[in-house]
This record gives C-alpha cells, sequence and structure tokens, in this order.
C-alpha cells in the first residue's frame, strides 16, 4: 500500500462582504484533475447572492454546519422546495440538468456550511437529475471514548453507514477532532481534508503533515491508512471518492468531458429543457 500527498492547499477568498463571504479550495485549477472534488466553498451568507441558475455534470453538494444560526432552504426546477436545518444536507445530482436556488431558510440571519462541486463521471453526465436530502437527526454519528465524534453525512466510518447514498460512491464525513482517529483509503481514490478551524497532522506511512485552520491537503494511491492527529481541538471535514479520469471542461455552472457538451447545455438550458424556477417570492413558505 502507498498513499501520495499534495502540497498544502490554501483556501481563497473568493467574497468577503457582509452579506455572502466565501473561501474557496479550487483543487482543478490547481492541476488535481482526478479528483470528483472541483470546488469546495466555505460560506456564511444572510441574503440571496444568486438568482435561480442551472447546473449540468456534476452534483452540488450544501451541508449547513451545525453552528449555523439558520437553514438552508433549496428550490428546484423539479418541483422540491425543502428546508434542512444545522447538520443536514442536500445533495442536488444535476445530471443532464436542473436549475436550483439555494437560501438561509430565515432571511436576515445567517447560513454557515459548505458548497462541494463533485465531478460525475461520462457515464453519468446526463442521467435524470434528482436532488436528494437529509436532516441532521437522520445524519448517523460515530463517537469513542476520548472525545472524537464524526458525522456520516456519506458514505461509511467503521461501520456506521448513512442512508443518503448518491449516484456514484462518495464519503464525507464531519469530524470534530479532540484526540486521533484513523481512516482506511481506498485504492485509486481521491481524497481531502480540509481544516474549518483548529489544527491537525496527518500521518500515513513515513510521512506527516500539518494540516492548519483554512487549509487543505489532498490524499491518493492505491489505499492505505491515515491518521488524523488534533494538535489542538479542530474541526475538519474528509472528503474521498474514486478518482475520475478523465477530460474535463467547466464553464460557469456546468461542468463536462467536452466542449461540444457545453454548448449542448447551454442550449438545452435555453430552451427550457431544464425546467423553470420562478425567482423567490417573500411569503411563500417552503414545503417541509
Amino acid at each position: 500500500m502507498s498513499i501520495q500527498y499534495s502540497a498544502i492547499i490554501a483556501s481563497q477568498v473568493r467574497a468577503n462582504g457582509a452579506e455572502f463571504s466565501v473561501r474557496s479550495i479550487d483543487v482543478h485549477a490547481l492541476g488535481e484533475q482526478t479528483s470528483p472534488v472541483v470546488v469546495l466553498d466555505h460560506f456564511r451568507v444572510r441574503g440571496q447572492p444568486f438568482a435561480p441558475h442551472p447546473h449540468a455534470g456534476f452534483s452540488a453538494v450544501t451541508y449547513v454546519l451545525r453552528d449555523s444560526e439558520t437553514g438552508l432552504r433549496s428550490r428546484d426546477s423539479l418541483g422540491n422546495d425543502v428546508v434542512v436545518g444545522p447538520g443536514g444536507v442536500v445533495w442536488t445530482q444535476a445530471g443532464s440538468g436542473v436549475i436550483h436556488e439555494e437560501v438561509p431558510a430565515e432571511p436576515g440571519r445567517e447560513l454557515h456550511g459548505v458548497q462541494i462541486f463533485v465531478n460525475t463521471s461520462a457515464k453519468h453526465k446526463f442521467a435524470a437529475p434528482q436532488v436528494l436530502e437529509l436532516s441532521r437527526r437522520h445524519v448517523p454519528t460515530w463517537s469513542n471514548d476520548t472525545g472524537d465524534r464524526l458525522s456520516v453525512v456519506v458514505g461509511g466510518f467503521c461501520g456506521t453507514v448513512s442512508p443518503l447514498v448518491p449516484i456514484e460512491p462518495f464519503t464525507f464525513l464531519d469530524v470534530e477532532l479532540r484526540r486521533e482517529i484513523s481512516v482506511e483509503l481506498q485504492p485509486d481514490h481521491y481524497t481531502l481534508v480540509y481544516t474549518l478551524t483548529g489544527d491537525i497532522g496527518v500521518r500515513a506511512e513515513r510521512w506527516s503533515r500539518r494540516v492548519p485552520s483554512e487549509q487543505a491537503l489532498a490524499l491518493r494511491g492505491d489505499g492505505g491508512r491515515v491518521v488524523l492527529t488534533a494538535t489542538e481541538a479542530a474541526h475538519v471535514l474528509l472528503v474521498s471518492g474514486p478518482e475520475i479520469r478523465e477530460s474535463v471542461v467547466a464553464h460557469g455552472s456546468f461542468i463536462m468531458n467536452e466542449l461540444a457538451q457545453i454548448d449542448d447545455a447551454v442550449a438545452r438550458y435555453r430552451r427550457g429543457e431544464m425546467g423553470q424556477l420562478a425567482p423567490l417570492k417573500q411569503g411563500r413558505g417552503p414545503r417541509s
């Protein structure tokens, strides 16, 4: 077994306003082309920064962090209008195309979370769109006697398995790290470890790296065990999925394998084939 690691990846400020702020890890821009994780955004939002917009060819995954003041309201052209509170997740599996909008459930209160763009392999690029959701009470947890605690948002850990099953294998762990945990990496999977707060050490085989707050480390190889150790109490996200060894062409909210597929997605959107979603009207409540 052998595990390779990237240089430490620092998050970049993409927006820094009173209504909307975001720090971003853009792994494809850094040359990590086989990663199923294209972008990881750590955001805080109070307003409605984006109007309804289309996605195609990947999954937009929004996870509400447990300290968020409010939940996430997610609407889409499939007819879904739902709210998930802190600790909940909405997985928008765009496939051939869907229009969606995500806003704080309570206007004026801060929504704190992360959004991850998860690439889809060519065989599922044009699958029928589907939106999956999971509230906090349905996200299984794992803990040990030294105070470490994990929310298994997607995938599994030590026999604890999430009921949310996307179209392709994926693991999403929200880790409250107080001492130490070990994670078994699968062969040919790409794993991103992102420290939201605190400071951790990542150790595998004969190497170790320090990953401070708001920075990330990418891992890949033919599998093996990785140990995460808290040098101070830390909040960590670990996301992982099979490497995608295909060409990637991204344009706005579309991620495809060829430029012609981007042009086709734009044309289908303009023809209304991804459905319709009217702008949000004040006073209209979500479906629970």
